[in-house]
């Protein structure tokens, strides 16, 4: 039998540890502390809430059904892999309207469209070679919001030293 004494310890490093990052799933915290060879997008991409369900289920004893929901790297257009020159207005008012469809809440900014498919943002060297990227997206952005699909947030986000305009889908 494993020792008990492990669990305390183990859950007040993580309470730390998450705290310090409360932006991270559980899931995603699992994964960077367990460093896979291999990818592991369903225990990445995990809503903290499913995850609750199925630990609930597993307490009870009862069947866990087959998580139905598609992961965000899944369901939504990747912008980090369309070509730059390809990106258009049009697939990002697509884009735009699947958040708004699936009540995905989140600032619409270049960071967060990319996030959204689990681009690596917070690495700095991989974001310097996405200053094209990023150009062009503030861009379709901006269109949008003169299109009336976006409005603009009054507060400017800094992420790694690039300021972003964050954008609200109107409804």
């Amino acid at each position: 039998m494993r020792d008990i004494n492990r669990i305390p310890k183990i859950l007040n490093e993580l309470e730390r540890i998450w705290k310090a990052n409360p932006d991270f799933r559980l899931g995603q915290l699992i994964v960077v502390g367990a460093r896979p060879k291999g990818s592991c997008p369903e225990v990445f991409y995990i809503e903290d809430e499913e995850l609750l369900d199925g630990l609930l289920a597993f307490e009870n004893g009862t069947e866990t059904k087959k998580l139905k929901t598609i992961p965000d790297w899944e369901k939504y257009l990747n912008v980090t892999r369309i070509d730059p020159k390809e990106l258009t207005v049009e697939l990002l008012a697509q884009l735009i309207n699947e958040l708004k469809t699936t009540n995905k809440k989140i600032v619409i900014t270049p960071i967060n469209l990319m996030k959204l498919n689990g681009a690596p943002v917070s690495d700095q060297s991989w974001l310097l070679n996405q200053k094209p990227r990023i150009k062009k997206l503030k861009k379709l952005l901006a269109e949008l919001k003169e299109n009336g699909i976006l409005s603009e947030r009054r507060s400017k986000q800094d992420f790694l030293g690039v300021k972003e305009t964050g954008y609200n889908i109107v409804e």
